[in-house]
């Protein structure tokens, strides 16, 4: 928000420098980014005028000329072909200075002596349009009027001095993205009277009308727009804009348009309240309505792009179409025209959400949608309506009607803040009395009562004590604050257990060789195909209303698509030998829970992905039973997988704690690998971290070293092929009940002499009694029930040769 000092002088004096005042205002609250100097860049440059043009000897295109410049004469050579004698023009002195650090110094052209320069409107860093009748490629010619000010500095001629304030507002003060709300900080915070020019708006009295000239209003969305105002002017004059007007819009960065429009920018900068006028033969029936677009329909803005809008976007229409697109812009087939006679100004509020997803949705970020985002008072739209309809009667563009429509469903709410001195100390770290409190406060406009602290209408910001310590202390001085220790209990930042298990995952994974990769949580339907991921997953995948892309229009259900993508660049750039994983989230909508506004289902997800010569499914089950083991997570099962299409269906399984699975682990379905054009195969494991945090054992234990012996033996079996080891090692460890130490699988053995269909499996037992030394006839008794049950429950049978 940009503000000149000659428009906030105005609401207060000001008797600082520009700058001083925007270190005053930063340290107030009110942070001032830049301090831009009109002006100043301009040096020893006067006014003059030509008393005598000369051809130049030696030059078919330079003249000389005499100047004179009230106290003296000068001689300047210049090429300009656009002046004559008696013309005023700017003169650059010998020493001057221009815009962009340009000097200007006396020499010789073509042999002949220039002792300066004469200007044009660029050099004088002025723009063309602020100048009627001046041009681009050509000397800056001044009306004669300006004879009498010969030798007078031309930034004072021309009132070019001005200093602007740019400051930058935080999202909770949209009082102060306006000059009135600025000018009641300037105020303040120099400790002066704020003068209020705007009084008699304030005290004015109009009255209620339910139709002006015909027109008349409805609003069918009091939860969308809280109010709106109409005044209608007649007799309308659409022509320029004053000067003083145009000055004080340009340093605010708004171009001048017509008188109508630019006195509603005018209004909308000055008190912070977006306006609109609309050309009241442009209402079809006179009937303004205030409604929701229907899906599919289309408005052509002032702009002159068309928009589409839906059934979740506010509009104020006609009988028939929208004309404005509420809070954002207004249409082009309401559009002011020079043939406008009668205007009907608007000044309504609006809810902030609903601007900010209509904006965001056509496409269109304007002053006033970044005004309505933030939440304007609806007490602020009368006062902002009655100042624009005079601004319109001082500068003749109009007659205003007299009354008002004012159509007001949803009353603002009164803000009202006990006020606890010592809760509001004990915040601050401060010793402020309650007076000085109160004087602070009062001088905001915040009226306290009763130790009630009433906030005025333009501060809808302040609800909480917090809120209003926090103005206390902008005034009271932040640089009066003292030093002091925490007043509270401290405690040693630790990371949590879930974190501890990353760090010791992370180790592992880097000593092992991978490399930690960071992705998306984005996918697209058609990455989510790709990967052969199941329908049940794709179903739960929550899709984003405002996606930055298609590529990214879903909250990934599974982190697969991810690394395979990132596996497939990888190949795609000849790197031979790939080892990666990615620690991030998965989100889930399980049984559709967040449209009710819940949360989605969200796990921590651990995803190994590799690819090369030295890799394969043991290199993988290797890594991933290494990092179980180093988070203590030792008791689990290892079951074959087929149902996951991600994954080749005999090259897959999952690792279980009972029915949770905690891991997945194998080969990439070669469907998958062909989708992703990888060539050679891929190895894939989704470790779920959330689940591991729950069986992780942190607190290790002593174990005493063993003073009994261990008693070793081997076993082999024959079992069909189908037979998975892992249903072998179950039954073993429940018969040894806890004699059982260790259990290792040492060889895998296939021959037409065991049985076509069939393997042996054999496995290196070690038994062990914390209490005693075991007894043959002990492990005998253990490997006879061990045996009895292999063959009762899988067929096995015991490989004597």
């Amino acid at each position: 928000m940009k503000a000149s000092i000659e428009w906030l002088e105005e609401y207060s004096d000001i008797d600082v420098d520009s700058v001083k005042l925007g270190d005053i205002l930063t340290m107030t609250g009110s942070k001032v980014e830049t301090v831009e100097q009109k002006g100043k860049d301009i040096k020893n440059v006067v006014v003059g005028k030509i008393l005598e043009i000369k051809k130049h000897e030696d030059s078919d295109h330079l003249v000389v000329t005499q100047v004179d410049l009230g106290n003296e004469q000068v001689q300047i050579v210049t090429g300009a072909d656009n002046i004559k004698e008696g013309d005023v023009v700017p003169i650059a002195k010998d020493g001057s200075e221009l815009p962009g650090k340009v000097k200007i110094k006396k020499g010789l052209l073509r042999g002949v002596e220039s002792c300066g320069m004469m200007c044009s409107v660029g050099e004088l860093g002025l723009e063309v349009s602020d100048y009627p009748g001046q041009i681009e490629q050509g000397i800056m010619i001044l009306d004669k009027s300006f004879e009498k000010d010969l030798g007078k500095d031309i930034v004072e001629v021309l009132n070019l001095k001005e200093d602007i304030l740019d400051f930058e507002i935080t999202s909770n003060r949209p009082d102060c993205l306006s000059i009135e709300g600025l000018g009641r900080e300037v105020a303040v915070s120099l400790g002066k009277e704020f003068k209020n020019p705007r009084r008699n708006i304030d005290e004015m009295k109009v009255e209620d009308k339910k139709e002006i000239e015909g027109l008349t209003v409805t609003i069918q969305e009091p939860d969308l727009c809280y109010r709106y105002i109409a005044r209608v002017i007649k007799n309308v004059k659409v022509g320029p804009t004053p000067e003083w007007m145009r000055r004080r819009l340009k340093a605010c960065g708004v171009r001048s348009i017509n008188n109508i429009v630019d006195i509603t920018n005018y209004v909308m900068l000055e008190m912070g309240q977006p306006m609109h006028a609309f050309d009241i033969n442009s209402i079809k029936g006179k009937h303004i309505t205030v409604r929701c677009a229907k899906n599919g329909e289309k408005i052509t803005t002032l702009d002159e792009q068309e928009r589409e809008l839906d059934q979740s976007n506010l509009v104020i229409a006609d009988e028939e179409k929208a004309v404005a697109i509420a809070g954002v812009m207004g249409g082009l087939n309401s559009e002011i025209e020079k043939d406008t006679q009668t205007v009907v100004l608007e000044s309504a509020v609006f809810y902030g959400g609903s601007v900010r997803k209509t904006a965001k949705k056509v496409g269109l970020r304007t002053e006033a949608s970044a005004r309505f985002e933030k939440g304007l008072s609806s007490e602020n739209a009368l006062r902002a309506v009655n100042r624009a309809a005079e601004l319109i009667e001082l500068i003749g563009a109009g007659e205003v009607v007299e009354g008002k429509i004012d159509v007001y469903p949803t009353r603002q709410k009164i803000n009202q803040i006990k006020l606890e001195v010592d809760r509001i100390n004990q915040l601050l770290g401060t010793n402020i009395t309650k007076q000085e409190m109160i004087d602070i406060l009062e001088r905001l406009e915040i009226q306290v009562q009763d130790d009630v602290a009433t906030a005025p209408y333009f501060r809808m910001d302040l609800e909480f004590v917090a809120d209003l310590a926090e103005e206390i202390v902008r005034f009271y001085g932040y640089d009066k604050l003292e030093t002091t220790l925490i007043k509270a209990d401290t405690t040693l930042g630790i990371r949590n257990k879930e974190q501890k298990i990353e760090k010791k995952i992370k180790e592992v994974l880097v000593n092992s060789g991978l490399s930690e990769i960071y992705t998306y949580g984005f996918v697209s339907n058609q990455d989510l195909e790709k990967s052969n991921v199941n329908q049940e997953l794709i179903q739960n995948a929550i899709t984003i209303m405002n996606p930055l892309s298609d590529e990214y229009k879903l909250m990934r259900p599974t982190t697969i698509p991810s690394m395979v993508q990132t596996l497939a660049t990888n190949a795609n750039k000849k790197n031979q030998n790939v080892k990666l994983f990615d620690i991030s989230r998965n989100y889930r909508n399980i049984n559709h829970t967040v449209e009710k506004g819940e949360v989605p289902l969200q796990e921590n997800i651990l995803t190994i992905g590799m690819y090369g010569d030295d890799v394969d499914f043991y290199t993988l089950k290797g890594l991933v039973e290494n990092l179980l083991e180093t988070v203590s997570v030792n008791r689990y099962e290892v079951v074959k997988e087929t149902e996951n299409e991600s994954y080749h269906p005999g090259r897959c399984a999952n690792l279980k704690v009972g029915i949770d699975v905690i891991a997945t682990m194998g080969e990439v379905h070669p469907e998958v690998l062909s989708n992703y054009e990888i060539e050679k195969r891929a190895y894939l494991a989704e470790i779920n971290i959330t689940k591991i945090v729950r069986y992780a054992k942190t607190n290790k234990k002593y174990v005493e070293v063993p003073k009994f012996p261990a008693v070793e033996r081997d076993i082999a079996l024959i079992v069909e092929e189908t037979i998975e080891v892992g249903q072998i090692e179950k039954i073993i460890t429940k018969k040894s009940k806890k004699l059982l130490e260790s259990i290792k699988l040492f060889d895998i053995y296939r021959d037409e002499k065991i049985g076509i269909g069939k393997k042996s499996v054999a496995y290196s037992l070690i038994f062990r009694d914390k209490n005693k030394t075991l007894s043959d006839e002990e492990i005998n008794q253990v490997m006879t029930n061990m045996i009895t049950e292999l063959e009762k429950t899988l067929g096995a049978e015991l490989r004597k040769v």
